[in-house]
């Protein structure tokens, strides 16, 4: 892996942050899917294929925190052209057509080993892949599966915006949440909350055009900021 830098966070001493390349398959591939194994909800990580996985590896940015030669935690942004085309129709779709950003690429890989969480790691991870985003002037994509809290109030936390919720043939069923590049907000304008298990409600009110913002117990907190983007 190629060294980017040490991580200058007393929460996180030790650790460094690196870039993994396709001949790191074999070590990203085992620790995602001990990470996986061990969650009390396999479905909140939907997988990589071997051949997704890489694709990233090779010509995507995918990022490792290391504590000596151990990887605690990853993250990455997928760069393939015509998977950023899909999220963004996605996106489109799931939002009655009202937010339409021509490509928007995969923040994904989202992992922290158990003994790791609790500090601000995934958090840390998810804003050097904003980052790079941000570098290269390109819109981000979370997909996360509808009810993984967790992972949503992260995205939330980096100004993400739950644009649309999508269902594919397997069963699974996912949130999307954007974050356009070059767009801020400060304090959006709550105008309701729907909770987080409503998935034919949620769908209604993004088809609306509404979208969500935040976290609040069990509920997300929506609001009409994508209309006045």
């Amino acid at each position: 892996m190629r060294r980017i830098c040490d991580i200058e966070n007393k929460k996180f001493e030790g650790l460094r942050l690196c870039r993994a390349e396709l001949c790191d398959y074999g070590k990203v591939f085992a620790f995602l899917d001990n990470c996986r194994n061990a969650l009390e909800k396999t479905e909140y990580f939907y997988p990589y294929t071997q051949t997704e996985l890489e694709a990233v590896l090779d010509k995507g940015y995918f990022l490792c925190a290391l504590d000596g030669d151990e990887i605690v935690a990853t993250c990455a942004v997928d760069t393939d052209e015509e998977y950023a085309k899909q999220l963004a129709e996605v996106i489109k779709k799931g939002s009655g057509g009202k937010v339409d950003v021509g490509k928007a690429y995969e923040a994904s890989g989202l992992m922290v080993r158990e003994d790791h969480r609790g500090a601000g790691l995934a958090s840390y991870m998810l804003s050097r892949a904003v980052e790079y985003a941000d570098e290269h002037e390109i819109n981000l994509c979370g997909v996360v599966f509808y009810t993984n809290k967790a992972s949503i109030a992260t995205f939330f936390g980096r100004k993400f915006l739950l644009s649309a919720i999508f269902e594919p043939i397997n069963g699974y069923k996912f949130v999307y949440l954007l974050k356009k590049f070059n767009f801020c907000y400060s304090k959006p304008e709550l105008y309701g909350k729907i909770n987080i298990t409503e998935a034919e409600e949620l769908n209604t009110a993004l088809q609306k055009g509404f979208q969500a913002f935040g976290l609040a117990g069990d509920s997300l907190l929506m609001t009409e900021i994508g209309r006045k983007a």
